[in-house]
């Protein structure tokens, strides 16, 4: 005899094979009460009718230009004010002379860059900055700045948010990071110290991104104040809205570094999830998602690579890319360290797994298999 549990189990698993979207309580309930073998089983399942035992990575680096910020998230142990010593803000020929130093030892195909809100800066600033970096390194795809950034930028300028972006594109950005998703909740958002309705505004930019041909990222950060709810609403904004354009590249949920944060210091968090709660998050992710976002990478960054290597066995196929430079990370007292391209592919291989390397887009550029 069928149980309630298993019935139920059942008819989500149908839904989301068969590619139906689930509603708000079916999400809350995988996140409540299913057990996590049976959602590695069924994100697993999704993941091999997308791309089977591929997975994808990229020969990345991150370059955080600026620390200095006006936002101050209680969640970000990277920004400073600009008063401190170790504030910096980098020229767009020292960010291209450092990207270029490390194309030359490593070859990138993707780079990063985004830094904090700093007030100071402005549109010329960034064209020149993108001009720069294309010139010195041209092969290289700019996967540049957050929501944050580029609405400051538009109210800065007095300029619309669309007319920023082309501007942008025009001077050599290619795609859009999803830092700033966080979680959209505005009560979220309101504990974290977000901007009202910064949430909002942050699926604003994106559509406008998607709608004039820019494709993005898209994220989100659990494992802080939010609970199931306000994570399957967030996965349904983003379905809302990959539905009109499909312009979102991938997703990839990362877990909270509460480390020297406010967040921390005022014992709103106190640790940091598990490795069970990270993996769910992966799975339930693959389920939603589906094949509408079809790329779930593994956030290996927060976790280390054997957890990379696991969370492709709940449904992530993207491993995410080398990591060169990275400081918002260590600045919460972890250190996550370079991580080189023959290190992604022998993690994969030595999971039965075939890696493929791709481009910024996303787009395969080789097998090793």
């Amino acid at each position: 005899m069928i149980t309630v549990e298993e019935n139920q189990i059942n008819v989500i698993s149908n839904k989301a094979t068969n590619g139906g979207i689930l509603d708000r309580d079916e999400i809350v309930y995988l996140y409540d009460e299913v057990d996590i073998k049976d959602l590695a089983i069924l994100a697993r399942k999704i993941t091999d009718s997308i791309t089977g035992r591929q997975v994808s990575f990229v020969s990345n680096m991150i370059l955080n230009y600026t620390n200095i910020c006006n936002v101050r998230c209680n969640f970000c142990a990277f920004y400073r004010t600009g008063s401190e010593e170790d504030s910096y803000t980098m020229s767009p020929i020292d960010v291209a002379k450092r990207v270029k130093l490390f194309n030359d030892n490593y070859g990138i195909r993707q780079l990063l860059i985004q830094g904090g809100v700093n007030p100071e800066l402005e549109l010329d600033y960034y064209t020149d900055l993108f001009k720069t970096i294309k010139e010195m390194v041209p092969q290289v795809g700019i996967n540049g700045l957050s929501t944050s950034e580029i609405s400051f930028i538009a109210r800065k300028e007095k300029m619309s948010v669309e007319d920023v972006l082309v501007a942008l594109r025009e001077s050599g950005l290619e795609t859009i990071p999803g830092a700033g998703a966080e979680i959209f909740s505005n009560d979220v958002r309101k504990i974290l110290r977000r901007p009202p309705r910064s949430g909002q505004q942050w699926l604003d930019v994106m559509e406008t991104a998607h709608r004039i041909g820019i494709q993005t990222s898209s994220t989100m950060m659990f494992g802080h104040v939010e609970n199931s709810y306000h994570r399957a609403d967030h996965l349904l904004a983003l379905l809302e809205l990959q539905k009109k354009y499909n312009g979102f590249l991938s997703f990839t949920p990362w877990n909270f570094e509460p480390g020297n944060t406010e967040l921390e210091r005022e014992g709103l968090v106190t640790e940091r999830v598990g490795g069970e709660e990270v993996l769910r998050n992966i799975a339930i992710s693959r389920i939603v998602l589906n094949r509408h976002i079809p790329i779930i990478q593994s956030s290996w960054l927060t976790n280390g690579v054997e957890m990379g290597q696991i969370a492709l066995m709940f449904g992530a196929n993207d491993w995410g890319g080398t990591i060169y430079d990275e400081r918002v990370i260590p600045a919460t007292g972890k250190q996550v360290g370079n991580l080189r391209k023959d290190t992604i592919i022998r993690s994969i291989k030595n999971i039965g797994m075939i890696p493929v390397e791709r481009d910024n887009r996303y787009k395969i550029i080789e097998t090793n298999s």
